[in-house]
């Protein structure tokens, strides 16, 4: 009888069992993000600030609870682009330029982390045709804010660029993957547009800048995983018949 390494043509290596299925693994991330969403609605802010504080590392745990890929490429750059994430959340964004610079850093680094993610730990070659969009996307941003940005408009407009690869590199992914792209993407817009337009009187800017983000970081990682789940299965099927010969 002879054994079979597993197959090296993914752009990641399954290395491990999964121990739970990917629900009972996002469940705490779901649940937090539910409370925190509440909490935000109903303006109690401290509260919310502290739930904030567990979102991202609650993200984390669902990952490597669900992946089988602990050790492969993919898997480093999803938990670093949370991570930085996470940084980026407990950086208060609205306390001076200092601390905005310092968030946006953080989630720059982040959308950094993701883009690698999409291009080489999943191999997306190239953005899908409709991903233009996020080109147009960009110009009307720059447009937009860019009056009232002042000194800060070539971080931003760094910032926005990233954004949007990031974005248009999701689209060649699954769907969950595609819309959690997306939808970070209209978080940070929603955030810099409350931040700078001073003429914006957004109903619930809080709930619906953690809506769209917490949506966004869930897809993303719940696709990832569901891509590596289905590798891992399917190197798993192939090595069974050479395993029997």
């Amino acid at each position: 009888m002879t054994s079979m390494s597993p197959s090296n043509t993914h752009a990641f290596a399954p290395t491990v069992t999964s121990l739970l299925k990917p629900l009972p693994a996002f469940a705490p991330f779901l649940a937090l993000s539910a409370l925190h969403l509440v909490l935000q609605f109903l303006h109690l802010g401290a509260a919310a600030n502290f739930s904030k504080w567990l979102l991202m590392p609650a993200l984390v745990f669902a990952v490597l609870a669900a992946t089988p890929a602990r050790r492969s490429t993919a898997t480093a750059l999803l938990l670093a682009a949370i991570t930085l994430s996470w940084l980026g959340d407990i950086t208060p964004l609205y306390a001076n330029d200092f601390f905005f610079v310092l968030g946006l850093s953080f989630f720059l680094l982040a959308h950094v982390a993701y883009l690698l993610l999409f291009v080489r730990g999943l191999g997306y070659a190239r953005p899908r045709a409709w991903a233009l969009v996020y080109l147009l996307w960009w110009l009307a941003f720059v447009a937009l804010l860019g009056p009232s940005l002042g000194s800060l408009l070539i971080p931003v407009a760094l910032y926005g660029l990233v954004l949007g690869a990031m974005a248009a590199a999701a689209s060649r992914g699954t769907l969950a993957i595609a819309c959690g792209g997306a939808l970070f993407l209209i978080s940070d817009t929603l955030l810099g547009s409350n931040k700078f337009l001073a003429t914006l009187d957004l109903w619930q800017s809080g709930f619906l800048i953690m809506v769209t983000y917490l949506a966004g970081q869930g897809l993303i990682a719940w696709g990832v995983v569901t891509v590596q789940r289905r590798a891992a299965a399917g190197s798993a099927t192939e090595a069974l018949p050479a395993a029997r010969g």
